[in-house]
């Protein structure tokens, strides 16, 4: 893993613990999970080919999630093919997990503090029909929430990891930090045109190629363009090229556009909390490196690895983001003076981060000609590669940067 940002100490090895022999193939069958939502309660239904015993507890860390413990069984659920799904309600995304052993988990993802209020089974409503496990969950108090969370005792391997396993998050050993610029549109997707035939993707492109000018006379960057011509590059492969190079940084030029012809001025997206449950799904199906050498042992690691490195994805991007916002604001207006969320695509990779950056409204006269201006894209490019230098040299720019501990710990 020579290159990762994450490198967990002993976490494979406690992952070891839980690697009993396969159990034999059982009858019991998951065949659907449904959702019932009444008011701040929402239900969750987990339907059964038999009766069955199981557990359902909270956990707050890494994100408030849900457990439903419950016997190994195979999954059927017509349309989930691969044990994962989408929830209503209080629930976000969930899947299942079967590592080996007499035991298998659903884990659903909360959109914040929420309690068990009930949890009982049911038998078939109609003779043939499934059994059912019933789950009831409420909204909760933050305190309340953390205070009635964590592993029951002698839970196994995810206690175990939540309660020793530390992640050490370190820059790449490189010389050069590896910046990924991405010119928004292109191609077929000409953006945003003005009524005097500007083109979004003709601004975009003329910044990122400025960009690049810059940063690499510096010395101190690879610079990898996700286009460098008048081509159409799909928003997948725009993430693909930056987890491919294991950026340091990603950052997306964009113009802005608006039926409000007075409405100008810059602005800084990051990742919304959406996005970073799309990210998540998407690390965890896509087969992201992350998590290769742990899918292998538990599946259950590959939540808390991409999980551990979104958090740190989100908060470099904030840093970052709250870097860049008084430099552009010293070349042009800004929308306001702090960073915007959204769910935007080319955000996704599970590694770096992040930022899109809306040089102006290509639909306000006073901005459209700023950003047709070559010298005014060579002051806006230069205030970006000093806020790229100044967040580096918070970090460290030598071989090897900085050490940053975040500690996975069962609530008190």
């Amino acid at each position: 893993m020579a290159g990762n940002r994450i490198f967990l100490i002993g976490i494979l090895a406690l992952a070891g613990l839980a690697s009993a022999p396969a159990v034999a193939q059982t009858a019991a069958e998951v065949r659907d999970v449904r959702f019932g939502v009444d008011g701040d309660r929402t239900r969750v239904v987990v339907e059964l080919s038999e009766s069955a015993e199981f557990r359902a507890f909270t956990l707050a860390e890494p994100s408030p999630r849900l457990v439903v413990d419950l016997p190994a069984a195979s999954w059927t659920v017509a349309g989930l093919q691969t044990g994962e799904g989408r929830g209503h309600g209080l629930f976000g995304d969930f899947r299942y997990f079967q590592s080996g052993g007499e035991r298998a988990r659903i884990v659903f993802e909360l959109d914040g503090p929420a309690l068990v209020a009930a949890q009982f089974s049911l038998g078939p409503a109609a003779e043939g029909g499934n059994h059912r496990l019933v789950v009831d969950v409420e909204r909760a108090e933050e305190d309340s929430f953390r205070a009635a969370s964590g592993f029951p005792a002698h839970d196994g391997m995810e206690s175990l990891i939540a309660a020793r396993a530390e992640a050490t998050f370190r820059e790449p050993e490189r010389e050069r930090r590896i910046i990924v610029i991405d010119p928004g549109h292109g191609g077929r997707d000409p953006g945003a045109v003005t009524l005097n035939g500007s083109r979004e993707a003709d601004i975009n492109l003329a910044a990122a190629l400025e960009l690049r000018r810059q940063l690499e006379a510096t010395g101190r960057y690879e610079v990898i363009l996700t286009r460098s011509t008048d081509i159409y590059v799909e928003h997948e492969d725009r993430v693909r090229i930056a987890a491919a190079a294991r950026a340091d940084l990603f950052i997306s030029l964009h113009a802005d556009s608006a039926p409000n012809p007075g409405a100008r001025g810059a602005s800084v997206y990051t990742l919304n909390d959406r996005g970073e449950s799309r990210a998540r799904q998407r690390a965890l199906t896509s087969g992201d490196p992350l998590v290769a050498e742990a899918r292998a042992s538990a599946p259950e690691v590959n939540n808390i690895l991409v999980s551990l490195a979104l958090r740190e994805k989100r908060n470099q991007s904030s840093v970052f983001a709250s870097a860049l916002l008084p430099h552009i604001a010293t070349v042009g207006p800004v929308i306001d003076a702090s960073r915007r969320e959204a769910n935007f695509y080319v955000l996704l990779d599970s590694q770096a981060p992040a930022v899109l950056l809306e040089m102006g409204y290509i639909t306000n006269r006073e901005d459209e000609r700023n950003l047709n201006s070559a010298a005014y894209r060579e002051r806006l490019m230069r205030a970006v590669v000093t806020a790229i230098g100044e967040y580096f040299d918070t970090r460290g720019n030598g071989l090897e940067g900085p050490v940053r501990h975040a500690s996975l710990q069962p609530a008190p």
